[in-house]
Order: C-alpha cells, then structure tokens, then sequence
C-alpha cells in the first residue's frame, strides 16, 4: 500500500516533518536550513497539498495553470486565511500554532490527495529536466 504512495506527496510529507524537527530541536533551529524549510511551509507546501487534493487528475486544469497554482497562487492564498483563523483562537498567532496547523494542513491533504488519488499514469506529476517528445 505504501509502496504506491505517490512521491510527490511523500516529499510534501517529508519536508513538513523536516521543518517541524528544524524547527523544535534546539541544535537544529539554529541552522540556515530551518529558514529554508521554513519557507517551504509557508509559500509553497500548503498550495501544493490543496491543489493535489483537489485535482488528483492530469486533466482538471491545464498543465501550465496546475503548476502555477501549485507553485505559488494556493499557498499565498490559504496561508493568510489560516493565520486569520488563528488569530481568532487563544492561541494567537505565533510560532507554535502556526507551525502545528500549517502541518496538519499539509499533512492532511496530502493524505486525502493520496485517498482521492488516481492510478500512477493519470496523476499530474511536475516533472523537471524532461522534453515534451518524452512522453
């Protein structure tokens, strides 16, 4: 069952839970890689999850409109609305609570994409460094 699980998804996983280490382990969070990981959080892997969730197919929106909504249009939109949601907690927004719910978000909807997900050959895959006659 996991060797099926898509390996985009896997990364978004695996970063996040990078992130959340660089983040909370002291030695750790004194690194530049925490900022890059950090980043990654924020602007990038939130949008992804979302749109992988919900468009797990290779033909719900065009290719150039996937990636660009991938790559930068979701994040920017879903991070502010889930540190509004914050906000409004008694947590507030700081590191913590932004650290724990932009994981789970992450972490959730990569996984309801891998449920909601198709067979290997119909799945939109970002794919770097390959020319169009390759397919």
């Amino acid at each position: 069952m996991l060797k099926d699980f898509p390996k985009d998804l896997a990364l978004v996983i695996l970063l996040t839970l990078s992130c959340m280490l660089f983040v909370l382990i002291p030695p750790l969070n004194e690194t530049p890689v925490r900022v890059v990981l950090g980043l990654l959080l924020v602007l990038f892997l939130p949008g992804y999850s979302l749109i992988a969730a919900l468009f797990p197919g290779r033909d719900d929106p065009d290719g150039t409109r996937a990636v660009a909504l991938r790559f930068q249009g979701s994040s920017i939109a879903v991070v502010p609305l889930l540190g509004l949601a914050l906000n409004y907690t008694p947590f507030g927004i700081r590191l913590m609570p932004i650290l724990v719910v932009l994981s789970v978000f992450s972490v959730s909807l990569a996984v309801i994409a891998y449920v909601r997900g198709l067979p290997e050959g119909d799945r939109f895959v970002v794919v770097v460094g390959v020319s169009s006659e390759d397919f």
